[in-house]
């Protein structure tokens, strides 16, 4: 196996239960792939939650660490020199490996076969470095988004003939997981190179990473959330329709993943919350937010396209009554939310006169934080002229409509006042959001800041 140090066909998935080995597209050569990962342990208590992990290698130490995970490697599964090894230089999170498709293994493959012009297939060894501190091509640059850690990857790929790499996958997924620990000298030169104080090192498949991945998921009661993921993933084909016990409800198809968003009163009215006594509607709303931001966050993070749609009563009635072809047909009818906010008007006064008075009630959770802000505004008179309950739909978007209330203060030269309740404040026989009262707050309002 020879060896090319540089810049930098499709990639293998797998299930805990099954193995795919994807075969080059060209039939006259036949070659395939088996990608597996060197996963780096870090000590969570002494890493930096926000720090970023370390940039790629450059080329001179890619080498050296690809001939020592080549040596590593030779020695967990034996004879390996008549298949061409890849390796990127570099540590990625968990998110950017697993993802619709595997992308980024599957460059590592297309790398490969396009380093050679011969069309005779022969084995190296080719490690990716750069001396500028990363990679040109897209999908094999690392994000190194803050708070990676602690669990780093590093992944490799496998290339050669069609029933050599299926042999190898075969044996890879028996025993590199459970025998592949990597070598003090691989141990050292990580460490160094990286410069990281690693807790464990070693091997695994991207079968590995999945079942691990299923296993933590279904210990914080989130299997659900594994099934839309492994849908996704592994391209499976159709529609897989999935309904929480908090009613919230994802279908995912191809790499879309379709859910409805229900603002508080169109969850209580006519929503999952509708058969619910008026008093259990605060708790069972906050139960259904915190799977909604749960499950979107993890999905979006995995690579999967989040079609967010608002909940009307007719959607809700077909969802009721079917959740296949028809049912995404109907999505797809509704434009998507975009966006950071949503902005639900309740009332409108279609009087001309200024706003003069905000009254703003944060509609919070002491662990979700502000699910929503109630908007009253008032004219000099005091007179309503406007109801309005603000959603934050994305992370940035709760600073977004703080800055936009307060720019709509200075704009109509209104005061505002916001209230802190502590708790959603709605009313049990309309079912529906209200602004607090000072019957409602723990402590003295207070203005956004």
């Amino acid at each position: 196996m020879s060896i090319i140090a540089g810049a930098p066909k499709t990639v293998l998935a797998a299930t805990t239960q099954e193995t795919y080995v994807a075969t080059s597209s060209d039939p006259s050569t036949q070659l395939s792939h088996h990608a597996g990962v060197l996963a780096l342990e870090l000590d969570s208590e002494r890493a930096d939650p926000a720090g970023v992990p370390p940039a790629p290698l450059d080329v001179a130490a890619a080498t050296a660490l690809a001939n020592h995970l080549a040596k590593d490697l030779e020695r967990i599964l034996g004879r390996i020199n008549h298949l061409g090894l890849i390796l990127s230089g570099a540590l990625y999170d968990q998110t950017e490996i697993l993802r619709p498709g595997f992308p980024l293994t599957k460059a590592l493959a297309d790398l490969y076969e396009g380093s050679s012009r011969s069309p005779d297939f022969k084995p190296q060894l080719i490690a990716l470095g750069s001396d500028r501190g990363f990679f040109p091509v897209a999908a094999i640059n690392p994000l190194r988004r803050p708070g990676s850690g602690p669990l780093l990857l590093l992944p490799f790929c496998f290339v050669g003939q069609q029933e050599a790499v299926t042999d190898l996958a075969r044996f890879m997924e028996d025993i590199l997981l459970q025998s592949g620990e990597v070598s003090q000298a691989t141990r050292e030169a990580i460490q160094q190179m990286f410069g990281l104080k690693v807790l464990n090192l070693s091997f695994a498949t991207l079968s590995d990473l999945c079942a691990l991945l299923r296993v933590q998921l279904e210990s914080n009661e989130l299997l659900p959330l594994w099934s839309l993921l492994e849908h996704v993933w592994f391209e499976r084909p159709g529609i897989l329709p999935i309904t929480l016990d908090a009613g919230n409800r994802f279908m995912a198809q191809k790499d879309d993943v379709h859910t409805l968003f229900y603002t508080f009163d169109d969850w209580a009215q006519f929503g999952p919350g509708r058969h619910l006594p008026a008093a259990d509607l605060g708790n069972a709303y906050r139960n259904w937010m915190r799977a909604q931001r749960q499950y979107t966050l993890a999905l979006a993070l995995y690579g999967l396209h989040v079609r967010w749609v608002l909940a009307n009563p007719q959607l809700e009635a077909a969802l009721a009554h079917s959740e296949g072809e028809s049912t995404v047909a109907a999505f797809r009818e509704i434009p998507c939310l975009s966006g950071d906010f949503l902005v639900e008007s309740i009332f409108q006064n279609h009087s001309e006169h200024p706003e003069r008075q905000l009254l703003i009630t944060n509609q919070a959770d002491s662990e979700l934080g502000t699910l929503a802000y109630t908007v009253t505004s008032l004219d000099a008179a005091g007179q309503l002229l406007r109801l309005e309950h603000h959603y934050p739909l994305q992370p940035q978007g709760l600073k977004v409509v703080i800055d936009r209330l307060i720019q709509r203060c200075e704009e109509q030269g209104a005061e505002r006042q916001v209230l802190h309740p502590g708790q959603l404040t709605y009313s049990e026989t309309g079912r529906s959001l209200r602004a607090a009262t000072s019957a409602d707050l723990p402590v003295s309002a207070t203005k956004i800041h």
